[in-house]
């Protein structure tokens, strides 16, 4: 009887551990579907901005220098996470003025509105999705 118990707790564990594991290629640490769903509204807002072939390339050219940037200061080890976070904040902030910079006055105002109207879906503190659904059905 001891045996037998050893064993389906073993299967049950067993099974647990595996139906608890996920792929890696498709979801990022600790990101899950945030990521990709923040992928598909960048993807969504350059088309609404109409941008030109040249605008493409040269966000294209900045996003790659960027990424290179980003990468070398994950590669520092000698650096506090205080010091990691400022000079990432410093480099987002570089990225956004660059970007700008490539688009023109009526896209940068579309951007704006776009960014306002991602905001207000969020909502207010950084409510995430479900609060926001609740609230919803709070207020009927």
């Amino acid at each position: 009887m001891k045996k037998l118990f050893a064993l389906a707790t073993a299967a049950f564990i067993f099974s647990f551990g595996a139906s608890a594991q996920t792929d890696r290629a498709t979801t990022a640490p600790s990101q899950g579907m945030e990521r990709r769903h923040g992928k598909a509204d960048k993807q969504k807002m350059m088309k609404e901005l109409n941008l030109t072939k040249e605008q493409k390339d040269q966000l294209k050219a900045q996003h790659q220098d960027m990424k290179a940037k980003f990468q070398a200061l994950r590669a520092q080890d000698n650096i506090t996470v205080k010091e990691m976070r400022e000079k990432q904040k410093a480099l987002k902030e570089e990225q956004k003025s660059k970007m700008e910079s490539i688009l023109t006055a009526d896209q940068r105002a579309k951007m704006a509105e776009m960014r306002q109207r991602k905001m207000d879906e969020r909502g207010e503190n950084g409510k995430g999705h479900g609060l926001r659904k609740m609230e919803k059905q709070d207020s009927k």
